[in-house]
């Protein structure tokens, strides 16, 4: 038995082209795109997004801390204006809610009226006795009397009432190594004498 073997023609055209037609685009095989076209789009494009991408987010962190930097000051002005508002207004609110008067920021303004009439107080010669009297009490307690004469200290330096010139004029003194210099204020004058 032999078998036998179907044979096709195919046009001349087809078959140098490897049996395609190269008029009919549903026969024939995909071109082979140019792998340099493709990929370099695709590479270009991923770079302009990552360029874009990186500009924005660089942009946005920017302005971001910018807002940071300018809002941060605010806020904690306003935090600590208000603590301070609530905390001087604590002493003497409850006074006035036992009066019935709830009206915040009263028992604010009266404590700023209570230091401003006790500093008018102590201005007086009998407040000042009174004083006196109170500091050398301060002064006689172990752990109290540090923390008094070092907080006297500092209003005394900032007090409006000293006529000296302690925290309103700077200097700056050389230190023992050449070029380096430190700021300070001075606080007060001494005459050093020299004995022959």
């Amino acid at each position: 038995m032999a078998e036998e073997k179907e044979s096709t023609s195919i046009p001349l055209s087809q078959a140098e082209n490897g049996g395609v037609d190269p008029e009919d685009p549903a026969k024939s095989p995909p071109r082979p795109s140019s792998p340099n076209s493709s990929t370099r789009k695709s590479e270009h494009l991923c770079f302009i997004l990552q360029a874009c991408c990186f500009v924005l987010q660089s942009w946005v962190s920017k302005k971001f801390m910018t807002g940071c930097v300018v809002l941060f000051p605010v806020a904690v002005t306003f935090f600590i204006t208000w603590w301070f508002i609530q905390f001087v207004d604590g002493f003497f609110s409850p006074l006035y809610e036992r009066l019935g008067i709830d009206i915040f920021g009263l028992g604010f303004i009266t404590s700023l009226l209570f230091v401003f009439f006790v500093g008018v107080f102590v201005s007086s010669w009998m407040g000042a006795a009174v004083f006196s009297v109170g500091e050398w009490v301060i002064k006689r307690m172990p752990f109290v009397r540090h923390l008094y004469s070092a907080s006297k200290q500092i209003s005394a330096a900032i007090s409006p009432d000293q006529n000296t010139t302690a925290f309103k004029e700077v200097a700056i003194i050389r230190h023992p190594r050449v070029g380096e210099y430190a700021f300070g204020f001075i606080t007060s004058s001494v005459i050093l004498q020299v004995l022959f």
